[in-house]
């Protein structure tokens, strides 16, 4: 009797066992063959073997279909931490995907809200798109307010702009995103232009231009320092009076007051976090793909390529669906190399269009 109630009721451990393994499989988008031979190799064949260990009788039939799922339940949370519940949905949910849509979903939520077991956490971590950005302050020193004398009037203010140990005039426009300058100043304050540099379209004087990036170390305003800046080549820009634009992507960092009677310009620094979203936004690529699983749960997954020299400490990319926007962060970003991030979220958004873009960004 004992032994006809052990196998009996082991059909749930060793049900819901199978259902982890192809939980984990598709959740890794590993293909239906692969998907298969995982949940054979690691949920049923272990349980075949105690059973043979144990005699292969009724009782060891029992005993294998309780015993080999608990141990999974038991020590696979602290492989893959939080995710037991989400693995458990999506497996359910592919095991029921031949009922159609509605039982598949309904067996994903199942899956979800089942009592957690053994060590299982009580919570899923909370998923990347309700995360806010841990930013840093910008790197601008010094003290809190400095004046600039301008020349001109109007619309060209030129002011002194320090790069490295040489001081060059700039024409203050606050039209301009990116700062310019012309390639003989670029190579007097030791920036070389790189063969691969990546490019962008300038509004110019003369029409639209395209323009390489550089990156220059520092820029001085007055005391503050920013570092780095994005500079965009541009020989239309300069002039025998100035050797560029000083863009957005400096003056924005800073609250800047015009004084017409003293004929200065005023840079004061800003208070809390500063974003350099403009200046990193111009070394950093984005590619994104979502993936809508059986059970209705949609991921988005994030490549971002930082194509500069320097590590991005941090970007934080938005997810524009038909229902409404997500974030997802990444960290650390490596120069000239990728990073990667998955931002799952809400079951059955519709997020067949989508678009993805720069939000928040440090170096």
């Amino acid at each position: 009797m004992l032994a006809r109630v052990l196998l009996l009721t082991g059909v749930v451990p060793a049900l819901l066992g199978l259902a982890l393994w192809i939980g984990l499989g598709v959740s890794r988008q590993l293909g239906p063959l692969q998907v298969t031979a995982g949940a054979l190799l690691f949920g049923l064949l272990p349980t075949a073997g105690i059973w043979a260990l144990l005699g292969r009788g009724r009782w060891a039939s029992g005993v294998s279909c309780w015993l080999w799922p608990m141990v999974v339940f038991t020590f696979l949370p602290a492989f893959f931490p939080g995710e037991m519940p989400e693995l458990m949905g999506t497996g359910l949910a592919t095991l029921a995907a031949a009922g159609g849509s509605g039982a598949a979903k309904e067996a994903g939520r199942v899956g979800e809200s089942l009592p957690r077991l053994g060590v299982w956490e009580g919570q899923l971590p909370a998923p990347a798109a309700s995360k806010v950005a841990d930013c840093r302050p910008a790197s601008v020193v010094g003290d809190e307010a400095v004046a600039l004398p301008y020349e001109g009037q109007g619309h060209s203010l030129v002011i002194p702009v320090q790069f490295g140990d040489q001081e060059i005039p700039m024409l203050f426009d606050t039209g301009a995103t990116v700062t310019t300058m012309d390639r003989a100043t670029l190579a007097r304050i030791g920036v070389e232009v790189r063969a691969d540099a990546p490019e962008i379209k300038l509004r110019t004087a003369n029409g639209e231009r395209t323009a390489q990036l550089v990156q220059v170390p520092e820029v001085w305003i007055g005391g503050m320092r920013v570092a780095p800046v994005t500079v965009g080549i541009c020989e239309e820009c300069a002039d025998g009076r100035v050797a560029g634009l000083l863009g957005l992507n400096v003056s924005g960092l800073f609250l800047v007051t015009l004084d017409t009677v003293r004929k200065e310009v005023l840079f004061r620094e800003r208070t809390g976090s500063l974003d350099r979203v403009v200046d990193v936004a111009m070394w950093l690529s984005l590619e994104a793909l979502a993936t809508v699983f059986p059970d209705g749960r949609v991921e988005v997954g994030i490549t971002a390529t930082n194509k500069s020299d320097r590590p991005i400490a941090s970007a934080e990319v938005g997810i524009h669906c038909q229902q409404g926007s997500y974030l997802g962060n990444l960290k650390d970003i490596p120069a000239r190399r990728q990073a990667t991030t998955r931002v799952r979220l809400p079951r059955s958004t519709d997020c067949e269009g989508y678009t993805v873009s720069l939000e928040h960004a440090q170096w």
